[in-house]
């Protein structure tokens, strides 16, 4: 059995006013394929100044999973939800808050993946 890394990239976008105001989270998952849509498809709200607020998360993973396996295993783990609340109504606005945000998730992202490896062990 052979073991690599794999790259899979997280995106999150920060959710308009209005979208706020409807009860919506203030941010939301771009990629992988977010399980609900809230705006049109190809669209992205921006603010005042055209640019859409994003926080890229790199992801190096040992799961030996291609990219749709490793999809699916976000969106069940609850590790999206769990990145989520992180970001909470923070507005990221300087690079150390961002950055701080970035490792709190790929730490979320790394201790699922472990507890998943724990789990196959055990079963």
């Amino acid at each position: 059995m052979g073991f690599g890394v794999s790259e899979f990239t997280l995106v999150f976008k920060r959710a308009s006013e209005r979208q706020v105001k409807r009860g919506s989270h203030r941010w939301e998952v771009l990629r992988p394929t977010p399980r609900r849509h809230t705006t049109r498809r190809g669209h992205i709200e921006r603010d005042l100044s055209g640019v859409p607020h994003l926080l890229v998360v790199p992801i190096y993973s040992t799961l030996a999973l291609d990219a749709l396996a490793y999809e699916r295993f976000l969106l069940s783990s609850g590790v999206l939800d769990a990145s989520l609340r992180v970001l909470g109504h923070r507005a990221l606005s300087d690079p150390f808050s961002a950055e701080t945000a970035r490792k709190k998730i790929q730490s979320l992202v790394m201790a699922t993946e472990v507890q998943h490896i724990v789990d196959g062990m055990s079963a």
